[in-house]
């Protein structure tokens, strides 16, 4: 089977689950934090509720390949299908589409970065946006936009947010060459693949797009202020453990 073809089938598939079952949930679900912590693993609960990521070609739906429904591990939330994933070679499960987009939410994320704008002064394409389950708002993973056809997106999801229903009417892809997809080089975290940039022509200017944008996040969450040399703040930089990729100040 051709890779259009593929792509096409399997389109097809997540279009008819769609039509099937298009209601998105309706209102949010609240969990007591001490029952969910004991109903999660350590590491389910880390990632669901503290936005962590598992270590990459760690989890157990990476090369997962059966027909089926893949759920939010929290409230058992329908969110992807397995006729939309395919193996984009990151080392987490990635799907190309949601069963329906209502189902999660999307946020702009720089928590990476802390406060060193130049890291996205060099590299626009570490800009991430984090996907969550709009149900109860457990992190998922991130949304990039170099995925195959139809749809050019790639959900990056950690394996420790999904529960997993075996459907054998719903399709599985077929393996075919698409582009693959990447987590560059930042080490043990799902990011975009580093892309080279055109030489500025006004870099004071890019300089000033990006403290916007740093600006309208509230500073990314880390209550620093941003830095243009690197020294202040946190340069990004990851270590791991536990299964865990951790951010880190500076030193590992």
């Amino acid at each position: 089977m051709s890779g259009s073809a593929a792509a096409s089938g399997a389109r097809s598939a997540a279009d008819r689950l769609r039509s099937k079952d298009s209601s998105p949930a309706i209102g949010t679900v609240c969990f007591d934090p001490a029952t969910l912590k004991k109903r999660l693993t350590p590491l389910q609960h880390h990632i669901t509720q503290d936005k962590a990521t598992e270590r990459a070609f760690s989890g157990r739906f990476n090369k997962h390949r059966e027909p089926g429904i893949y759920r939010c591990i929290v409230c058992r939330q329908d969110l992807f299908s397995s006729a939309t994933k395919y193996d984009s070679g990151s080392g987490w499960p990635s799907f190309y589409d949601v069963i329906d987009p209502r189902r999660v939410t999307l946020k702009a994320d720089l928590s990476h970065v802390g406060g060193n704008i130049l890291l996205l002064v060099a590299n626009p394409g570490m800009e991430r946006t984090e996907v969550s389950c709009a149900r109860c708002g457990a992190h998922l993973g991130h949304l990039f936009k170099d995925g195959p056809k139809p749809t050019g997106n790639r959900y990056c999801v950690n394996s420790e947010s999904l529960d997993f229903r075996r459907d054998d009417s719903i399709d599985v892809l077929d393996r075919v060459e698409f582009a693959k997809g990447s987590c560059g080089e930042l080490s043990g975290s799902c990011g975009a693949p580093p892309r080279p940039s055109p030489r500025a022509t006004a870099p004071s200017a890019a300089i000033s797009r990006v403290v916007e944008k740093y600006n309208s996040l509230g500073g990314a969450g880390s209550g620093a202020s941003p830095s243009v040399n690197g020294q202040s703040t946190t340069n990004g930089s990851r270590r791991q453990s536990d299964g865990v990729a951790h951010e880190t100040n500076g030193k590992t």
